[in-house]
């Protein structure tokens, strides 16, 4: 099997993602490689950041641990999930861009599943945090938005985090008995 189908069947989301720092070729690898994977609209006017700092790490946990709780505690569960998530990877990674641009935050997700599996390569996982950039957006996190240098009209349209994988779990194998497969004709 070629390592781009094996990355594409084999990778899953982790949130349990070691905090060791990710070696910079690596990281350098993930955000060049993963950024020239398509996108949708042609999309290529990216801002990548790339936020290490633990203490900044942790404001942005607490504050989305706060709006979780408040917007979306009656769907996840546990707000205290998305702020461990954030504290306890290597590192979030936001990709923004210019939310006028047709489709730019689908394009900007693309972006970020490319880089998704390009981290695979690396044994690096990766977490989708699918409602954080609505989070940057908000009150509670614009002290914290302030610090990371975003460029004047861009703003955060993807955002995950990135670290070694704590351990190596076995894929799950689909099965007719999944059932997730109608044909219709």
């Amino acid at each position: 099997m070629n390592n781009i189908l094996r990355s594409v069947l084999m990778r899953r989301s982790t949130s349990q993602l070691d905090m060791r720092p990710i070696r910079d070729e690596e990281l350098m690898a993930i955000l060049e490689e993963g950024k020239m994977l398509s996108n949708a609209a042609r999309n290529r006017e990216w801002h990548f950041t790339v936020l290490q700092n633990r203490g900044l790490m942790k404001q942005l946990g607490a504050s989305c641990e706060k709006m979780v709780a408040r917007v979306h505690g009656d769907i996840w569960g546990d707000p205290a999930v998305t702020g461990r998530i954030l504290v306890e990877s290597a590192l979030l990674l936001i990709v923004s861009g210019h939310r006028d641009s047709k489709y730019a935050e689908d394009a900007a997700n693309m972006v970020f599943g490319g880089m998704m599996l390009v981290a695979e390569k690396y044994r690096i996982g990766a977490c989708w945090l699918t409602s954080v950039p609505e989070m940057l957006r908000a009150p509670e996190t614009q002290k914290v938005l302030e610090q990371l240098s975003i460029p004047a009209g861009y703003e955060p349209l993807s955002v995950g985090v990135f670290g070694y994988k704590r351990t190596l779990a076995p894929p799950h194998v689909l099965t007719s008995a999944d059932n997730i497969v109608n044909i219709v004709k």
